[in-house]
Parts: C-alpha cells; structure tokens; sequence
C-alpha cells in the first residue's frame, strides 16, 4: 500500500457502556497522524471525547488553538 503524499491521520474509538446506561461511558482513544501514534489515552463522557477528536482533527490539520 503507498503512502499517501499528503498530510493524513487515523483515529479509533472503542466506546463502552458502564453499568449499561447510556449517559455513563468510557472510551479508548488511539490516534496517529502521518503513521506516527500517539498516546493512546481514555475518556469519560461526551465532552471529553469530543474534545479530544477536535484536538487531533487540529493536529491533523495542523491548526493552531
């Protein structure tokens, strides 16, 4: 498989429920960016995951806070 040329990245997120409801989850987050992983790092919540998509998404994108 080539390479691509271009700036890419690649996230994965393992969610699951705790106690079986839905308003109480935890998620695995591992994620690279140009074929080089990251840490992978867990969260609680919503907020907290979507925080960290956005956090990659800007690596990814190479912008700036």
């Amino acid at each position: 498989m080539e390479t691509p040329s271009t700036r890419y990245g690649v996230l994965v997120l393992r969610v699951w429920l705790e106690d079986g409801e839905a308003d109480r989850f935890r998620a695995r987050i591992i994620r690279s960016v140009d074929g080089e992983q990251g840490a992978s790092a867990a969260a609680s919540g919503t907020e907290a995951v979507l925080s960290a998509v956005r956090i990659w998404l800007d690596e990814v994108l190479e912008r700036d806070g």
